[in-house]
């Protein structure tokens, strides 16, 4: 997909209004920090489900599309683990382990928008497992994901 037509997603995303019955941010609320704990959604569909305990982060992540049928296995989801730094608007990274073999990793930043709402902007790889050296070469996939908080996890 062309980056104009991403930008036009991830715009519309953030400037739509809408808003589910379970959203734990309000318009206008205040939030003094970027809670990375929590249930968040991406613009494909994905749900990633978080629980921060100091620097480590834990959860389950799953994801709405896949390379080719099955790869994400059965469910179609992963467990994650990874690290979140300090601060409002904390860096993070973690990753998932697929159960076909591949796997994905996405760093980012929590950041708090000016109505309140908390959003996640990541960048992600995908390493597909290759049968042999020589066809490596397609087997990692790079991109953006902006993930909205639509509730918070215990």
């Amino acid at each position: 997909m062309s980056s104009l037509i991403w930008h036009l997603v991830f715009w519309t995303l953030l400037t739509s209004k809408t808003a589910s019955a379970n959203e734990s941010s309000t318009p206008n609320a205040q939030v003094s920090y970027c809670n990375v704990t929590g249930v968040w959604r991406n613009e494909l569909g994905s749900t990633l489900r978080v629980k921060a305990e100091g620097s480590e982060v834990r959860g389950v992540y799953q994801t709405a599309v896949e390379t080719t049928r099955g790869a994400a296995g059965h469910h179609r989801s992963g467990r994650i683990i990874g690290m979140v730094s300090d601060g409002t608007q904390p860096t993070f990274s973690f990753s998932v382990l697929w159960e076909k073999g591949s796997c994905s990793a996405w760093v980012g930043q929590c950041f708090i928008l000016d109505d309140g709402a908390q959003v996640l902007k990541t960048f992600w790889m995908l390493r597909s497992v290759a049968d042999n050296l020589a066809s490596a070469w397609g087997s990692t996939r790079m991109g953006e994901d902006v993930f909205f908080k639509t509730g918070v996890s215990n």
